[in-house]
């Protein structure tokens, strides 16, 4: 599959397929509840944007999808910046989240998560950040989410709170990113 030919990724619709979305795994099934009862809403509040990644062949079909929102991180014990010691004296520093992201289960292991990632990437470093004070995407990563986020570029904060937490803080600093 590729995008461009086969599917291209835009916000969630309401004529969206939601309930012929699988997640395959019953540990998955809170991701299809949230697409299914609250991503909407959210958006229509301007709470968080869902971006789906849908085929050209079945517009309302969707393969994949990946939840943004704002959001801040802590990252004083973990990381430093070295570009802006002020900035280490605050609590917190602004970031952009990856609330949700989820693949259907027939299309996992054919790039889409990985490449709904590099859409919030690009939303998160030529969009957001561009326009206003941001130097993060983060996300709470799932344990066996893990190993995919870091293949993404994305670093465990390194804290020993942050590294036995169920869903440990991983980020990407969005001015060394190419």
């Amino acid at each position: 599959m590729n995008l461009g030919e086969d599917y291209s990724i835009r916000l969630l619709s309401p004529s969206d397929a939601i309930n012929q979305f699988k997640t395959g795994d019953v540990a998955f099934q809170p991701l299809k509840t949230f697409l299914r009862n609250q991503a909407l809403d959210f958006q229509q509040a301007g709470v968080a944007k869902t971006y789906v990644a849908a085929t050209h062949e079945n517009p309302a079909k969707i393969l994949g999808f990946i939840t943004l929102t704002a959001s801040e991180v802590d990252i004083r014990q973990g990381y430093e910046l070295q570009d802006c010691p002020y900035a280490n004296r605050y609590d917190s520093l602004p970031a952009v989240k990856i609330a949700r992201l989820a693949t259907d289960s027939r299309y996992r292991g054919q790039g889409v998560g990985a490449l709904l990632v590099s859409v919030a990437l690009a939303l998160a470093k030529d969009e957001i950040a561009e326009r206003i004070g941001c130097r993060f995407l983060i996300t709470d990563a799932k344990q066996a989410a893990i190993c995919f986020y870091q293949s993404q570029g994305f670093t465990l904060l390194d804290t020993e709170e942050n590294r036995l937490s169920p869903t440990p803080i991983m980020f990407l600093d969005l001015l060394t990113v190419d």
